[in-house]
């Protein structure tokens, strides 16, 4: 996770020092995204959250090269977790679109290296109703899953370092902000628009994290992407675990995002 001590600091533009990073390695110029991105992070830092996230993808300037950056770390590595797409993929100011078949980003962090057993987060914000059965983003190596499900069969299913999910909610709709969250070896969260969903404790215990990296649009499943999703991702993160405050508090500052972009659902 990135540090907040010097993230508050402004560059000469008045930027923050990740919005500043940003627009320099994605060469983006716009005035209303480089002003919505700035007022994110200031609201991350303000609510110290920014230092929660391995990697944050805002999902702007509409194509493959702005999309892949990793904002908490702009630097085109796959150490500094920068999107690899494959597949088919369309791009365009309302975000990043997987075809449903190949479609697929490889974050390049792999969950047994970086997430926390009992500490973890995955966060996806999707524009486009779709009844696909599909993964939304994560990774599975045998029973070791993490994994968040927004609409599968109309069901909203968190995986977070568990073989099985109870925590699960009907869901007819697969727009929204959605948080999936363990706090606690017997304690995970399914979360919409920052609003508890399900939550489940002490029965859906970990197990352990899943040895591989993880995919967004797709499920990496043992190595290998599956289940594709074809929902327009308009942010998308991997944390430490999320509170249900914290995550109220994360869909306020993504939603302003979204509605500063037009983009908003």
């Amino acid at each position: 996770m990135i540090s907040t001590i010097g993230a508050i600091a402004s560059s000469r533009s008045g930027l923050t020092v990740r919005t500043a990073a940003f627009i320099a390695a994605t060469g983006i110029s716009d005035a209303t995204i480089i002003s919505a991105l700035n007022t994110m992070d200031l609201s991350l830092i303000a609510n110290g959250l920014g230092s929660k996230f391995y990697a944050l993808y805002p999902m702007v300037g509409g194509t493959s090269t702005t999309c892949k950056y990793n904002f908490m770390s702009a630097i085109d590595a796959d150490s500094s977790f920068r999107l690899g797409f494959s597949g088919g993929w369309s791009f365009a100011s309302t975000g990043a679109t997987p075809n449903g078949s190949t479609g697929y980003a490889d974050t390049f962090l792999n969950a047994n290296t970086t997430l926390s057993l009992n500490d973890a987060a995955l966060h996806i914000y999707n524009g486009t109703d779709t009844a696909t059965n599909c993964v939304d983003m994560g990774v599975e190596v045998g029973a070791n899953v993490t994994e968040i499900y927004v609409r599968y069969a109309g069901t909203f299913y968190t995986f977070i370092n568990n073989a099985s999910s109870l925590c699960q909610v009907a869901n007819t709709d697969s727009r929204g902000m959605y948080t999936s969250t363990r706090t606690a070896s017997n304690l995970i969260k399914c979360i919409k628009n920052g609003a508890e969903q399900s939550v489940i404790s002490n029965t859906v215990v970990s197990t352990a994290k899943p040895n591989a990296k993880i995919y967004i649009g797709a499920a990496s499943v043992n190595n290998t992407a599956s289940l594709f999703s074809d929902r327009s991702i308009r942010f998308a993160g991997i944390s430490s675990g999320f509170t249900a405050a914290e995550s109220a508090t994360l869909y306020t500052i993504i939603q302003t995002l979204q509605t500063s972009l037009s983009r908003n659902v």
